[in-house]
């Protein structure tokens, strides 16, 4: 096996262990006598991380942030919509189910979206 496919193969278990464990972390985020509230934790990860990202570009483009006010709008409601309602029903859903079952379900979303666009 030459160097390139080792790297790649390399890049894809780390994607897998972390992609994976999310599951798994959220499972033990929500599970009863941990103190996290699903919605709240889930709102909590998606604005660590949006604070991250935006450090981030400020980082990379060397100046400040400039949006506009739709702009503004499209980006709420898309983190209301798909990250905070998404990611939280996923932790309401991992209250009672496994994560590995939720970690499936989700990994099939592209197979239904396939089945249900034919």
């Amino acid at each position: 096996m030459n160097k390139l496919n080792l790297s790649g193969l390399m890049h894809l278990l780390i994607v897998y262990i972390v992609w994976g464990s999310t599951y798994l972390g959220i499972r033990v985020a929500v599970q009863e006598g941990s103190g996290f509230p699903p919605m709240i934790m889930s709102a909590t990860r998606v604005f660590a991380g949006s604070l991250i990202l935006v450090a981030l570009a400020r980082f990379i483009q060397k100046q400040s942030l400039r949006l506009t006010k739709e702009e503004w709008v499209v980006l709420s409601v898309s983190g209301l919509a798909l990250w905070w309602g998404g990611n939280g029903l996923v932790a309401i859903a991992e209250m009672t189910v496994p994560s590995g079952y939720a970690a499936l379900i989700i990994a099939c979303t592209p197979i239904w979206v396939a089945i249900i666009e034919s």
